[in-house]
């Protein structure tokens, strides 16, 4: 979901202080990705909801979204991740990794998780 955050962003900046993660790498599949400078987490009951604070938008994500990107934040490898998904939700752990590289790939695509240079993808 994306939204044109206009004058959003004043009533958001509150949630933004806790979630914003330091820069890092992280070493979760074949290739190493950074945590954008530009995205901002707030973690809330029902999931994470994401602010790229350069393209102005908001996107939302459910628990399992949020789980995953505390693993990603926390330097977790994606297959930990994921099998500590499996284990909540009551999935195989191939889905569970399935559904992980997805939510991966989409971060990826939407700027919030930057592959560092030289890396393969």
């Amino acid at each position: 979901m994306t939204i044109s955050i206009g004058g959003i962003l004043a009533r958001f900046q509150k949630l933004w202080h806790s979630a914003r993660p330091t820069p890092q790498t992280m070493d979760n599949r074949s290739h190493s990705t950074t945590v954008s400078p530009d995205v901002r987490a707030s973690f809330h009951d029902d999931g994470v909801v994401f602010l790229d604070v350069r393209g102005g938008t908001v996107f939302r994500s459910n628990r399992i979204g949020a789980a995953i990107w505390k693993g990603l934040i926390g330097r977790q490898e994606l297959a930990t991740i994921a099998a500590q998904i499996g284990r909540e939700y009551s999935i195989t752990a191939e889905q569970a990794m399935e559904d992980a590289s997805s939510f991966v790939a989409q971060l990826e695509s939407h700027g919030f998780l930057v592959c560092r240079a030289g890396a393969r993808v």
